[in-house]
């Protein structure tokens, strides 16, 4: 059943661009990623109500019915299908032509409807208490790849969810909420899609209610991202989610990879639910630990009650963006300029500069229109935003010295992050010891279970829990006579002080 839909779906994407799915943000589901979702389905009753929000060509309805086809105790099925578009609709009619036709062969009572409307718009007055549902309205099952695509704030969709629409939205997370919202009590929902509303701020409120009306009971990751949309290569980290409407509680969140879609040599970690919700700040991120070593980072960083703002630092992201600044920048020094600082002046964990490189010009004016652009020269520990996804570090940061340039001012490009004291000036031991927790492999892990991107964001950076100051200063009065403080050191001074016997704490006390 859902090859054979699958195979008609490929010659469909034959007749359409790329550039006309990307634009309405559709992307087909594998068939094995199909049925990975179809077997994380519990329900097992006599009749079940399922919805497919988005419903493309209707592979992940076909592999629900599959897993029905083998299950004797669900024999009446009611499937409601979304799909709005107009050109894959005919596909959609011919597969659940397809699926009623076997599921009857099989004696399976089943019915289907496909609604084309927009199912944001479709479901207003539900959403908004206007109109309240019956039971039988509802959904035992919501399984959906929803589109992904950025909207306008005052888009309609996002006007109908405004009350969970916190920055750009993008339409997948509204999709999501939807579908908790007409869960019936005790039923459970199937995703899949990115990965970035565990963290990303846009999606803070969404988060906050999402948790608060259902919970999480599986996370499935790949390891290779680019194998989950062959056809399409898409880069995005994508996950699958399951998640019940119950007020029992789930003290475990099960949570599984594997190296690609066929879903060989999967790991499995069961991990409490209470250590996966970052308590640091009011922002609901969902921590994903994939391994016990990944979990035992997660723990010692729960131990830790502090963060950068609560410290006294702040973490910004630099002023400076370059092709909106071109007339400010020049490569040549002068007495009306002062140093652009850019992610390719890291060397070795410190600053050097200025360098020759192409495009990356080194000095920025100095003048009423260009000052708003540029900030004290004080000490600084400046972070990349942006890594590769083949480098093995993800937080890269260097040590900046105000006593490396005689300026008052310099310029610190977009593409990187800066932390200062907010009050005040760094001491030599701050600076050092905040540079050596931040710079240890353990502070790259734990960003990676924050967030699955290569992005390094400054609101991310803010929630990272950190040890106290006075555990801060002391790791920086041994870190003050390294003439290079590479990972190696700064992940012996943080297994010495929180792990081990403390042996550096105690000689310093």
């Amino acid at each position: 059943m859902i090859n054979e839909i699958y195979n008609r779906t490929l010659n469909y994407l034959d007749n359409i661009s790329k550039e006309e799915r990307k634009e309405i943000g559709q992307f087909f589901t594998q068939p094995s990623i199909a049925i990975y979702m179809a077997s994380l389905m519990t329900i097992n009753k006599n009749s079940i109500r399922i919805l497919d929000a988005g419903a493309g060509s209707g592979i992940l309805t076909s592999a629900l019915c599959q897993k029905c086809l083998k299950n004797n105790n669900i024999e009446n099925i009611e499937v409601i299908l979304y799909e709005n578009n107009e050109t894959v609709l005919p596909l959609l009619r011919e597969s659940m032509e397809l699926i009623s036709t076997i599921m009857e062969e099989d004696n399976k009572n089943f019915r289907y409807q496909i609604v084309s409307k927009n199912f944001i718009l479709d479901n207003e007055s539900f959403w908004k208490g206007i109109k309240e549902k019956e039971e039988e309205e509802l959904f035992d099952i919501v399984i959906s790849n929803p589109p992904y695509k950025k909207i306008r704030k005052n888009d309609n969709e996002a006007i109908v969810m405004k009350d969970i629409v916190h920055g750009q939205p993008n339409i997948y997370f509204l999709f999501m909420a939807m579908s908790a919202k007409l869960l019936k009590a005790n039923g459970e929902m199937i995703f899949i899609n990115p990965r970035s509303f565990t963290s990303g701020a846009y999606f803070k409120e969404f988060r906050k209610w999402f948790l608060d009306n259902v919970k999480i009971t599986d996370i499935h990751l790949f390891n290779n991202r680019g194998n989950v949309f062959k056809s399409d290569k898409i880069l995005q980290e994508t996950l699958i989610l399951k998640a019940k409407k119950t007020d029992k509680e789930i003290k475990t969140i099960n949570i599984t990879t594997s190296p690609d879609d066929s879903f060989n040599n999967i790991t499995k970690l069961t991990v409490c639910k209470n250590i996966l919700i970052d308590k640091t700040t009011d922002d609901k991120y969902i921590l994903i630990p994939t391994n016990q070593e990944e979990l035992e980072v997660l723990n010692l960083f729960n131990s830790w009650n502090n963060n950068l703002e609560s410290l006294g630092f702040k973490i910004s992201t630099g002023k400076v963006v370059d092709f909106r600044a071109t007339e400010f920048l020049t490569e040549k020094k002068n007495e009306y300029t002062v140093p652009l600082l850019w992610a390719s002046n890291f060397n070795n964990n410190r600053i050097i500069h200025p360098i020759k490189r192409e495009k990356t010009p080194q000095y920025i004016l100095l003048n009423e229109k260009s000052k708003s652009l540029l900030i004290e020269n004080k000490d600084y520990i400046l972070i990349k935003r942006f890594t590769s996804k083949e480098e093995a570090k993800r937080v890269q940061c260097a040590l900046y010295f105000t006593k490396q340039f005689n300026y008052n001012y310099i310029g610190v490009e977009n593409h990187l992050n800066y932390i200062y004291k907010v009050n005040g000036d760094f001491s030599k031991e701050e600076l050092y010891g905040l540079f050596t927790v931040l710079n240890s492999s353990f502070v790259d892990k734990y960003y990676r279970i924050l967030n699955g991107s290569t992005q390094v964001n400054a609101g991310e950076m803010n929630a990272v829990p950190l040890p106290s100051l006075e555990k801060i200063i002391n790791i920086g009065q041994i870190a003050l006579n390294q003439s290079n403080i590479t990972v190696e050191f700064c992940d012996k001074i943080i297994e010495d002080f929180f792990i081990n016997q403390n042996k550096y704490f105690k000689s310093v006390i």
